[in-house]
């Protein structure tokens, strides 16, 4: 029970552990646009400033972006 609600006060405020700068990430659509393979510059509270391909930045909520694993490449 105690593991529900701290993944849901995490979900819903923004804060998320596994996200630090330089990681790479997408940004889920949910009402706006998807976009793919974003690097982060800067966290700051439960916003990210993302550097995306061909140079475009955006502020991002934590919340919208998922980490992409480098870790584990599929031959």
């Amino acid at each position: 029970m105690l593991m529900l609600i701290s993944s849901l006060i995490e979900r819903f405020s923004g804060q998320s552990c596994n996200l630090s700068v330089n990681a790479r990430v997408n940004r889920a659509g949910d009402f706006s646009a998807e976009k793919y393979d974003g690097r982060i510059l800067k966290i700051e509270g439960n916003q990210a400033r993302v550097c995306w391909p061909a140079g475009e930045k955006t502020v991002e909520y934590l919340r919208d972006l998922v980490q992409i694993d480098e870790g584990s490449v599929l031959h």
